[in-house]
């Protein structure tokens, strides 16, 4: 009898220790500030932001938390259409120039044609070729800082917020999904970062030298231009299908090896008699807090990403949309030479532009397959 009453007194003091402490807690709905740090992510994004944004991501979570969104991607998009309008007032006189100066080496070369003097025109030709090329290759330069800039800042950012919203995915129960996905992210960092710096955008710097290069060479170097720019297409291409495919097969193992171990410990909590019910309940609202908190973690992390590349991408179409209109304005009455210029300085601000989007694309989506496969299950 007294064995009877101790273990009816134990069972009291579970249902009174779950039963208050534990719900009260849960009411609290999980204070995510003591176990996640989002102050480095925040500071680091602040100094990188261009635009004058005023994008919080701490504030973004807690504003979800609460049940309100404040951000608009229609502000967004006006933004971005000021911008290309901006970026388009600042380059309007490189673009001019380049028309002009195409105007003037089919001048050269039709009043040689004319006059029979073959040599006068191809010197005057040259000439008006080596402005444009300086003028092509200053511009060049700023649209390859430009990449070099963003992508160095998408690592630095994404460095500093994996750690986090790795963090943000123990809060629903997925310790195997979090801890793959940090390994995972720390190597596409350093793949990406290794690649990015020595790899594709040196050669991207290779076939604009060996584009200008071709036009006065009576296209000699025209094989190893298109093997460079193949390259260059393939390389990333494949860099991006195997890294997201990776993460793809990740998102779909792993978040079912965590529910099915989370469920085996609530069944298991279930069973307790007297307070496997409040167990569950409480259970069940703290992972549910969880997964709102690794969401807006994840969806603000989606956000300052987006941020981060969206002006230089601008930048960049920029570049090369000037690069295509100029070709087409000169085409008529400029030499051949010239026109294969344009063209080979936009197909490089393309694989600038290429680049940026892909690394900025695999990040998203790495994020986005991580959070859809770990809310879904």
């Amino acid at each position: 009898m007294k064995r009877l009453r101790g273990i009816f007194l134990f069972f009291f003091f579970l249902t009174f220790v779950f039963g208050t402490d534990s719900r009260a807690a849960a009411k609290e709905n999980l204070d995510w500030k003591d176990s996640i740090s989002l102050e480095e992510a925040e500071d680091v994004f602040g100094d990188l932001q261009e635009g004058g944004g005023d994008f919080s991501l701490v504030q973004y979570v807690e504003d979800v938390q609460n049940g309100k969104i404040d951000f608009s991607f229609s502000e967004l998009a006006e933004q971005g259409i000021n911008h290309i309008v901006s970026q388009f007032e600042q380059q309007k006189g490189v673009l001019f120039r380049i028309i002009a100066l195409g105007v003037l080496a089919g001048i050269f070369m039709n009043f040689s044609d004319t006059v029979g003097e073959k040599s006068l025109g191809e010197t005057g030709f040259y000439i008006t070729y080596t402005l444009l090329f300086t003028t092509i290759a200053t511009s060049f330069y700023m649209a390859f800082t430009v990449a070099k800039e963003s992508m160095d800042h998408l690592l630095v950012f994404m460095k500093v917020l994996i750690p986090s919203f790795s963090l943000s995915l123990c809060l629903d129960g997925g310790t195997g999904t979090s801890i793959a996905f940090y390994e995972t992210m720390l190597i596409v960092i350093s793949l990406i970062e290794m690649v990015m710096a020595y790899v594709f955008l040196p050669g991207v710097q290779v076939y604009f030298l060996l584009s200008m290069m071709n036009q006065l060479a009576d296209n000699h170097f025209s094989k190893i231009t298109a093997l460079v720019r193949s390259f260059l297409r393939s390389g990333i291409r494949v860099l991006f299908g195997v890294l997201i495919g990776y993460q793809g097969i990740q998102g779909l193992l792993l978040p079912v090896m965590d529910k099915v171990k989370n469920n085996t410990m609530l069944k298991t909590a279930k069973g307790i008699p007297m307070v496997g019910n409040t167990m569950e309940s409480v259970a069940d609202t703290l992972f549910g807090s969880g997964m709102l908190i690794k969401s807006a973690v994840g969806v603000g992390g989606l956000v300052c990403i987006l941020l981060l590349c969206f002006y230089p991408i601008l930048k960049l179409l920029v570049f090369a949309f000037m690069y295509k209109i100029g070709g087409a304005f000169v085409q008529p009455v400029s030499d051949k030479r010239i026109v294969s210029a344009l063209e080979a300085a936009a197909e490089s601000g393309k694989l600038l532009l290429g680049y940026v989007f892909a690394g900025a694309l695999m990040f998203l989506l790495s994020i986005t397959i991580i959070l859809v496969s770990t809310n879904v299950v």
